[in-house]
């Protein structure tokens, strides 16, 4: 279904109506039919969220998707908004790091084509090339993301994907 990102509050009736109109997508229709859901019920919860301006977002797995290895963790990063990484959008920052021991296995940088920033009065702006030659995590940022994962992990009783942002240094 379709996102709607940097929606101002007058804008919320019209963001909501659009969201459900995809339900009628001809993707979603694709996908409904290869999946066995009933095509013509559409069925949809919208989330509405109050939205911070990250600098840094992304994805962070709790269990190695590609081993389903449970002692590593995966995340996947990029500047600005998260939905350049959750969409496909770009080829992300990739991390794998050891959860037990909190060391990072590995880290790749990410082509990062292009990063979604919020604007200030509503909408969304994209960037091309910003700081593509940069990690966009530090040492201490991919510790204490790692925590966070291990953490809500322990509190589904499960592996989890989590979207996490950073503001100004914060998580």
């Amino acid at each position: 279904y379709e996102t709607m990102l940097g929606v101002r509050g007058h804008e919320l009736e019209q963001a909501i109506k659009h969201c459900f109109a995809s339900t009628f997508d001809e993707r979603v229709f694709v996908y409904k039919r290869e999946h066995g859901f009933e095509l013509l019920s559409p069925r949809i919860a919208v989330v509405v969220q109050q939205q911070i301006a990250s600098e840094v977002a992304g994805v962070g797995f709790s269990l190695n998707p590609a081993t389903n290895d449970h002692d590593e963790a995966v995340i996947d990063a990029n500047w600005g908004l998260g939905e350049s990484v959750v969409s496909g959008l770009v080829s992300p920052d990739h991390y794998l790091v050891d959860k037990v021991g909190g060391k990072l296995i590995e880290k790749r940088i990410g082509a990062k084509q292009v990063s979604i920033w919020l604007n200030r009065d509503g909408g969304t702006r994209t960037r091309e090339g910003y700081r593509s030659t940069d990690f966009s995590l530090s040492e201490a940022q991919l510790s204490e993301l790692t925590r966070m994962l291990c953490r809500v992990e322990e509190l589904f009783g499960r592996p989890t994907d989590t979207e996490w942002a950073y503001t100004q240094d914060r998580i």
